[in-house]
């Protein structure tokens, strides 16, 4: 009964969660604070993807044209800032768009900038070796995954004596 509701509550989420277009926003170096153009709205540290749900795009776009998102700016711990075009067209809804932000070449503080990438890089690093580990001992497990269970066959079966 419990596996039952938590089928259709899986489903009923599913359902009402619609879907969403991904903008992967990239900086070069790595590690710049992702904001909307008036930096009041902050996404987070590059590599980030910033969600957008495709209904409203569609309702938005003007008729023959792309649906478009509102730009974004990276801002590095040095101050160096970059921002995109505003707005940004997406005309593949379902892939989305990826865009490079690149640090100003003529900024100064690049030491501090490419340090901060640095850490930001290794740490990336650190947690995706431990996720690793982790999968690892759950693979080696003697049972297997729960999914890759052989079927029971005749060697599963106990015959009493």
């Amino acid at each position: 009964m419990r596996i039952g509701r938590l089928g259709v509550a899986t489903l009923l989420l599913s359902l009402l969660a619609g879907c969403s277009t991904y903008v992967n926003v990239t900086s070069d170096p790595e590690g710049a604070l992702i904001t909307d153009q008036s930096g009041s709205v902050v996404y987070g540290y590059a590599p980030v993807s910033v969600p957008f749900d495709q209904d409203i795009l569609k309702a938005n776009a003007i008729l023959g044209h792309c649906p478009e998102v509102p730009g974004f700016m990276a801002k590095w711990p040095s101050g160096a800032t970059a921002v995109t075009a505003t707005p940004l067209p997406v005309c593949d809804l379902s892939n989305g768009l990826t865009v490079m932000l690149k640090r100003p070449a003529n900024a100064p503080g690049l030491d501090q900038d490419l340090t901060w990438a640095l850490k930001r890089a290794q740490e990336r690093a650190r947690v995706a070796e431990a996720e690793r580990d982790q999968m690892r001992l759950y693979m080696d497990n003697p049972w297997g995954p729960y999914w890759m269970r052989p079927w029971p066959g005749r060697a599963w079966v106990v015959v009493p004596y």
